[in-house]
């Protein structure tokens, strides 16, 4: 044990039915901090390049960091690494709720799990015993159904990650679904659950973990508590992320219509925040130890007459199954984001699916014979039948289970141009044309087109990391200075993934020299920021490894042809990304990669990577 680890790794191997653990060093915690690190650095050691990720050769990681099993604000986090089978790159997939913190106090820090089951199981975690139980009774149910079968059959406060349909047909967007509400949501981990037949991983520990200065760690944890709370009082805890619908559209970063439209302020008004929190009756569903609470559990009735609660859209939500699909009925959204939730499902990937859909059916790609109805923009009826197919795996929504990529090559009929995605992973809600450092991130992202891994927009908008030498936002609508802004953001992501800290809470003044100083209060080491990004420079790096060995290069750090087509009008109008090569080539030189996108040797070294 060493101060804020255990230095256990739990490793199950379903084809064998066995159990057992694994040392892991401090050294290895020094140099991959946990959650994302913990997971990248594992997948590399055992998961050879051109791996099927469904296979048993793929491993599927659940870890946590240093921060989980205290009071750290913003530590209810936890991460999942595998393969991806809608990327085939590295990946890596992060949720809240209560999950991280009850698993890190069983007494491990991560759980590798390998092979398969040949039957379905569940996985029981506790503080002295690990089971793997027959999870017949359960397989089949919904996400949310098997979650409550399971905790009515165990003991209080349990904590359950599980899987639902989309996961056990193998559908290649299928997510894990965290005590009911917080979704591990992209690039497939739910599928790679799927494929090992394990539908759910219930823990409950009551250990406590130790740390170095305990008495230091509860004052920082308090301030920055307060801090926080006095911060997103009027924002997200008033209204979740809701909140930033308009705003984002007041901008030009709210996807519209596939992409091709950039103004729709009244519409986004029907489905964000203020309206959001009134007519569904919303109310605050915080993670663990979080002083945001952007999480909202919504009560309302339906036209029909049915009373519905349950988790509520976010705005990744809202934009994808909303504005994407010009859908501005707020009740069909929440309707389709529940049926995501149930089925288990990343519902930016759906919306991207449902957008594009809608696209081929209006150029005439898709016919109402093809589909089996009409599949016009802005209908709600249809959006949640289509929602309802891709998670089941059934009619027309089968042609969605690999992918938008797979699902344009059977289209056809030049739909791939409808496919607005990078490396397969469909974009999320926030536009390249608004943000121009997201043109790079999304390019040079380890896992695809994301804002999370990776959140220079945020920098763009002001955001500020002084101890590393960022101290104003980039101009805006220049390319100068995104490679770097970029590269910051990213390597940050990667240490907030391995700490693992919701990044809301840098977003909310939790700065880098908090979050260090509070990673030494816990562990007892004296790191410098500057070390601690020189942590998440090695993570991310090793990602990028990774993906070379699966053959990903230059040649994959593309966006879509429609994200350099500038606006017609709004805040962007007549703006669009540009010189994305010379950019590229900045970023590459910046990283220590060769003009392919390849770490060179002399960088590998420098990080310890061989």
């Amino acid at each position: 044990m060493a101060w804020g680890y255990w230095l256990k790794l739990l490793v199950v191997d379903l084809s064998a039915k066995s159990v057992w653990v694994e040392n892991l060093s401090e050294q290895f915690c020094r140099d991959y901090l946990g959650g994302a690190g913990f997971g990248t650095k594992l997948l590399f050691d055992q998961v050879k390049p051109g791996t099927d990720p469904l296979s048993d050769e793929n491993i599927l990681i659940f870890a946590t960091g240093p921060y989980q099993g205290t009071t750290v604000p913003g530590s209810g986090k936890w991460a999942v690494v595998s393969k991806s089978p809608l990327t085939k790159t590295f990946a890596v997939a992060t949720a809240g709720a209560e999950w991280g913190n009850r698993f890190k106090k069983t007494g491990y820090d991560a759980v590798c799990i390998k092979g398969s089951s040949d039957r379905p199981v569940y996985l029981s975690i506790g503080d002295d015993k690990v089971t793997i139980q027959d999870a017949s009774h359960i397989w089949g149910l919904d996400a949310v159904a098997a979650t409550q079968k399971l905790k009515a059959q165990m003991p209080e406060h349990t904590s359950v990650a599980a899987i639902g349909p989309a996961g056990e047909n193998l559908v290649s967007i299928a997510a894990i679904v965290a005590d009911e509400h917080s979704i591990a949501g992209r690039c497939g981990m739910g599928a790679v659950m799927g494929s090992k037949k394990l539908k759910a991983i219930a823990v409950k520990g009551n250990q406590e973990i130790p740390v170095f200065k305990p008495q230091k760690l509860k004052e920082l944890s308090r301030n920055t508590f307060k801090m926080l709370s006095n911060n997103a009082r009027e924002t997200f805890q008033k209204h979740g992320t809701a909140i930033l619908v308009s705003s984002c559209e007041a901008v030009g970063d709210l996807p519209i219509k596939n992409w091709q439209e950039e103004v729709w302020t009244e519409k986004a008004g029907k489905i964000g925040a203020p309206v959001y929190t009134q007519k569904l009756n919303a109310k605050s569903w915080p993670c663990w130890s979080c002083p945001i609470g952007c999480h909202r559990k919504i009560s309302f009735t339906t036209r029909k007459g049915v009373p519905f609660e349950g988790a509520g859209p976010e705005y990744e939500t809202l934009g994808m199954l909303g504005s994407c699909c010009l859908v501005d009925d707020l009740e069909a959204i929440c309707l389709a984001n529940d049926i995501c939730t149930r089925l288990g499902m990343d519902t930016i990937s759906a919306g991207s699916f449902v957008a594009f859909a809608m696209e081929c059916f209006e150029k005439g790609c898709l016919t109402e014979q093809d589909i089996g109805y009409k599949l016009d923009w802005g209908n709600p009826e249809a959006l949640i039948r289509l929602v309802t197919e891709i998670g089941q795996n059934t009619g027309f929504g089968a042609i969605f289970s690999g992918g938008i990529l797979p699902a344009a090559e059977k289209v056809g009929k030049d739909s791939r141009q409808y496919a607005i995605q990078v490396k397969g992973l469909d974009l999320p809600a926030h536009d390249p044309r608004s943000y121009f450092s997201l043109a790079v991130n999304y390019a040079t992202g380890t896992r695809g087109g994301c804002h999370l891994r990776g959140f220079p927009h945020i920098g763009e908008s002001g955001m500020t990391v002084p101890e590393i030498g960022i101290t104003k936002a980039p101009e805006r609508f220049s390319m100068e200075g995104q490679a770097y802004l970029t590269i910051v953001f990213q390597d940050l992501a990667a240490v907030l993934d391995s700490l693992v800290c919701c990044l809301f809470m840098q977003c909310c003044g939790m700065d880098l020299t908090i979050t260090n100083d509070i990673l030494n209060a816990i562990t007892g080491w004296e790191l410098s920021p500057e070390e601690l990004m020189e942590i998440g420079e090695r993570i991310s790096n090793l990602q990028r490894v990774i993906n070379v060995g699966d053959g990903y290069d230059r040649r994959s750090d593309q966006l879509p042809k429609r994200m350099f087509e500038p606006a017609l009008k709004g805040f962007r109008a007549n703006k669009a990304p540009f010189n994305l090569e010379s950019t590229l080539d900045e970023y590459y030189k910046l990283r220590g990669w060769d003009e392919s996108g390849i770490p060179t040797e002399h960088k590998k070294e420098a990080l310890k990577l061989v």
